[in-house]
């Protein structure tokens, strides 16, 4: 495999750069003790310092370009399984890659649109409005990027999780098919059950687990890139 030590490299990076979003989700999503949830509104949004959530998108701009880094590097190496592996299923590959892409994009889109109904919420809470004046109004905000926030959110999970299993259930990427449970979509899915518990430090965990899933699905890049033969001379 040519080129095989920077693509580690690469995978590297995009790893690192998924660990720096889930810092940037914590910092903004991460509500602590004590917090309400009303539909998409956090009692605890007032409580928070303005400084968490600037901090927020500024490391979520440099993660979410570190973890491009990786995810270009997972494409290469679905390119290369074409070429060494086999029969190679166009549509999936092109799938991941628009799952890829739609992430980069949205994942800035999506903290900059929570960020913004949290600190519009925490702006009239300081006002004489009432109570369900100020949650009208921010859901009212809100659900005008509502459709292609989620739009956005459904074709990168689903794009890159459902092309990254079909690679692993079909023993393309030289893992363990028990990663096939280490993608994004399925890390979603268990975030939004720990949501439902009582539990703030589990909720809070779960505010970053789309990148954890991301994190973890690169840990089998990384596997299978590492497993795969050395270039020969003449490849």
């Amino acid at each position: 495999m040519k080129n095989k030590n920077k693509l580690m490299r690469d995978m590297l990076i995009g790893m690192v750069g998924a660990a720096i979003c889930m810092v940037a989700c914590w910092l903004s999503g991460a509500y602590g003790k004590g917090n309400v949830r009303n539909g998409y509104i956090q009692s605890n949004w007032p409580k928070m310092s303005y400084m968490r959530f600037e901090i927020s998108l500024i490391v979520s701009a440099v993660g979410i370009a570190m973890n491009y880094v990786g995810l270009q590097a997972y494409i290469k190496l679905f390119r290369y399984l074409k070429r060494k592996r086999g029969a190679y299923n166009r549509q999936m590959g092109t799938l991941f890659e628009i799952g890829a892409v739609s992430y980069t994009i949205s994942y800035l889109f999506i903290q900059s649109g929570y960020i913004m109904m949290a600190l519009v919420y925490k702006l009239l809470f300081g006002t004489n409005l009432m109570g369900a004046d100020i949650i009208s109004t921010t859901e009212g905000m809100f659900f005008y990027i509502a459709i292609p926030l989620f739009a956005y959110l459904i074709i990168s999970l689903g794009g890159m999780s459902v092309a990254y299993m079909h690679f692993v259930w079909n023993g393309k990427m030289r893992v363990s098919k028990a990663r096939l449970l280490f993608n994004p979509l399925v890390f979603f899915g268990l975030g939004e059950l720990l949501k439902l518990t009582k539990l703030y430090y589990l909720v809070d965990f779960a505010a970053a687990a789309i990148p954890f899933g991301v994190l973890v699905m690169m840990a089998g890049g990384l596997s299978s890139i590492a497993k795969q033969p050395a270039p020969k001379t003449n490849e």
